[in-house]
Formats: structure tokens, sequence, C-alpha cells
């Protein structure tokens, strides 16, 4: 089963926890910090709107 393993938004009011969350400043920064944390993590960034990504682990195993 995938996991969420981090959040990324432009919108501080927009997201709860459950994940470890990301600030971006603008939309620019947002992709960047997306695409980092993509290729750090080995995982997939999805936008779900356009102030927030989610980063999904699709390797995780079911515990």
């Amino acid at each position: 089963m995938a996991k969420i393993v981090g959040i990324i938004t432009t919108d501080k009011e927009s997201v709860g926890g459950g994940a470890p969350m990301f600030f971006a400043k603008d939309r620019e920064d947002l992709q960047k910090i997306s695409h980092l944390v993509e290729k750090v993590l080995d995982c997939a960034a999805h936008e779900v709107h356009p102030d927030l990504f989610i980063i999904v682990d699709h390797h995780s195993e079911s515990q």
C-alpha cells in the first residue's frame, strides 16, 4: 500500500498533520521543493491542486 510521506504547500492554513509538511513561498518554490523531496526520498510527487503537492512512497509495504 502507498503511504503519504510529505506535504508541500504554499497555504499553511489548508493542511493539517499526519505527515511532515514543507511550506513554499510561491508556486515556483513549491515545484522546486516538491521535485527535490521526490528525488531525495525516491518517491512520487502528486499535485492535488495548484497550491498543494503530496509526496507518496509507492514502495511501502503494508505493516
